[in-house]
């Protein structure tokens, strides 16, 4: 197929930018990581997410999900923008969350593309993949020339930063692989590895889950380790701080647009009983978090936010965290 047609149709869908990489090269990426991955479950430092375990197969296998596959193309998405600081009675929420969960968002624009990969040639097969799946996305999207794997463990992209989403449509179509970009590495920036409140970046390129705010505010089920709570300071949920500090995103917040409006900061504008249902927002008042009462008034207010993840117990309990860290201003 021409890939001017897929270049205009991807554009359309409002994707930041996107790559193609062939089956050899996805291949070998997977191949090269597996290793990486199994080292880090065998220290422990994937906490309780025993389901990354469950998937390890499938995740290094794409033939798994898509038999034959022949190529992928991984889209990245921007959601970055300035966060301001906020009050001492108020929680901050992670860049990626403020807007519609990205998991549905992007998944209805797979399926489009996927679809449309189908209509343009006939017989095609695809798979779609945000993050969620069993697919290791980043690895792929390395592969495709959209950034490079930073000691963050972040993908970086050298000209436009790491504030992007990821989405991958695995085919048994033989597209054209997109130019491969060089790209750069860290160096000697040790930034991140000390910005990191808890210290879970224990090594460049390693992250323990163990550690991790976004962890520990997120996909944690049970009580924030006593001797960490003071250091989620005022984050809600999730942590941008190895993000915030990295040399390649410092200054490119205001240059970069977003295109997907359900993760723009004026998604669900206008009367509050609107707003509120559609996005949270970059942070939160963390005495009305508390004052929520049951499921049904959590699911009333977050419903298709990413804050769905935490539940209401975990956010409640994140606030609590949060109102016996302040002390001042943010």
């Amino acid at each position: 197929m021409k890939q001017i047609l897929l270049e205009k149709f991807i554009k359309r869908q409002g994707w930041s930018f996107f790559g193609v990489a062939d089956r050899e090269k996805i291949l070998n990426a997977l191949k090269e990581h597996h290793p990486v991955f199994r080292k880090w479950l065998k220290k422990g430092m994937e906490a309780k997410m025993e389901y990354l375990k469950r998937m390890e197969n499938d995740r290094y296998h794409p033939d798994n999900k898509l038999p034959g596959f022949k190529s992928a193309i991984a889209l990245a998405a921007w959601y970055g923008y300035e966060q301001k600081n906020c009050s001492k009675d108020r929680g901050r929420i992670a860049r990626y969350a403020a807007g519609r969960d990205y998991h549905n968002v992007l998944t209805r624009k797979l399926k489009e593309l996927a679809r449309w990969l189908q209509a343009e040639n006939p017989g095609a097969k695809t798979y779609v993949s945000v993050d969620s799946g069993p697919m290791v996305d980043r690895v792929i999207a390395a592969a495709a020339g959209l950034g490079f794997f930073g000691k963050n463990t972040c993908l970086i992209h050298p000209q436009k930063g790491s504030y992007f989403f990821i989405g991958v449509v695995l085919t048994d179509l033989d597209l054209t692989p997109t130019p491969s970009l060089r790209m750069p590495n860290c160096g000697d920036c040790r930034k991140c590895i000390e910005a990191c409140p808890t210290g879970a970046l224990v090594a460049p390129g390693v992250l323990d889950a163990r550690k991790c705010i976004a962890y520990l505010t997120i996909e944690n089920k049970g009580p924030i380790p006593a001797a960490l709570r003071p250091k989620i300071g005022n984050r809600l949920f999730g942590c941008d701080a190895c993000q915030e500090v990295c040399p390649f995103n410092l200054g490119r917040a205001h240059r970069q647009k977003i295109l997907i409006k359900e993760f723009g900061k004026k998604y669900g504008a206008g009367p509050p009983e609107r707003a509120v249902s559609v996005r949270a927002g970059e942070s939160l008042d963390l005495k009305k978090v508390l004052s929520i009462k049951n499921d049904g008034e959590f699911l009333k207010r977050f419903a298709g936010t990413p804050l769905m993840r935490a539940k209401r117990k975990g956010l409640q309990r994140n606030a609590r965290v949060v109102l016996g860290n302040a002390k001042g201003a943010c």
